[in-house]
This record gives structure tokens, sequence and C-alpha cells, in this order.
């Protein structure tokens, strides 16, 4: 009996040993290639920054724009001035509106008070800068600045002045 014993306990080793490596076998075969591909060589121009992005390209951009902020109502949520005082009491009832005339430029639209004030907005190709202009009332002045996107989202949208030696921030959100 022990000799039956013997021989199906080294059976069961062998098996054991096989199945391990099939399995280590079966990993390798399955796993990347450590190689790395052949590259081509690099293109020393410069790309044109301005019709490609990390999303796709100019009019892909233009289309998100026009989607998501062109025409649609903004609040402010947060407006800190350059001192770092937050004045959003002042700016929190403000409905803001960038109208369409093209995909970089329109006109500005900042309803106070139910009184309706026009003035103007631009951007650059890329989407990363806004400069607002309008004019009205004193409060206006806070907002006639070249500002630079700090953060985009489908709700909100965070602008900084474009040179900030303060804390000047102005967070936009769609209500």
């Amino acid at each position: 009996m022990d000799e039956n014993w013997l021989i199906l306990d080294m059976r069961k080793t062998r098996f054991v040993k096989a199945v391990a490596l099939l399995s280590l076998l079966v990993a390798i075969s399955i796993m990347p290639s450590c190689e790395k591909e052949p590259t081509e060589p690099s293109d020393t121009t410069k790309s044109d920054t301005t019709t490609l992005d990390t999303s796709g390209n100019k009019e892909y951009m233009e289309q998100m724009f026009a989607l998501l902020v062109l025409d649609k109502k903004f609040m402010i949520k947060l407006a800190i001035d350059s001192a770092g005082i937050n004045l959003t009491d002042t700016y929190d009832e403000h409905e803001i509106y960038l109208r369409k005339e093209t995909f970089y430029k329109g006109p500005l639209e900042i309803y106070a008070d139910g009184t309706r004030y026009d003035g103007t907005w631009e951007s650059n190709d890329d989407y990363s800068t806004l400069n607002l202009e309008i004019e009205g009332l004193p409060e206006f002045e806070y907002y006639n600045t070249l500002w630079r996107f700090t953060h985009k989202s489908l709700d909100i949208l965070k602008i900084a002045p474009v040179e900030n030696p303060g804390q000047k921030q102005l967070h936009l959100v769609k209500p």
C-alpha cells in the first residue's frame, strides 16, 4: 500500500508541475512584448498648435465651445479681487451670456438687476484666453480683463487674469 501511495503522490506532483509549467507558458505568451517597436524618424518641424489639441482638432474645439459655452447662461459662483477680497455677493446675481458672432468673438450680455448691459468677448484659437469688455456699472470694471482659463468642465468655468499679480479669480457656473 505504501508503494501505491508513493506512485499516486508522484503522479500528483508531476500533474501539479505540468499545470504550473503550462500556466507559466500561457502567461508568457499573452504578455505584451518588452521589445520597443521601431520608431520613425522624428519630425523636427514645429506643429501648428492652433489647429490641434489633445481632444481633437480645431473644428472639434469650436463645436464643444459652441455646445458648452456660447449662448448659455452663466452665474457667478466665486469672485475674488486681486487683494484676495471675496466679492461674490456683488456679482452672484449677474447673468452672463457669451453670444456668437464667430467661434472666437461676439457680443457679451450681462443682466444685472433686470437690466441688460452689452459688451464684447473674444477668445484665442485654442480657447485658453477670454477677453471681456463691458461698460455700464462701476462693478463691471472687474470683468474688463484678459482672462485665462484655469479649469473648464461641463458646468463650471474658472478663469483668472493672464497677468495676475494678486489672487483675482472668477468662477462661472451654469444654473
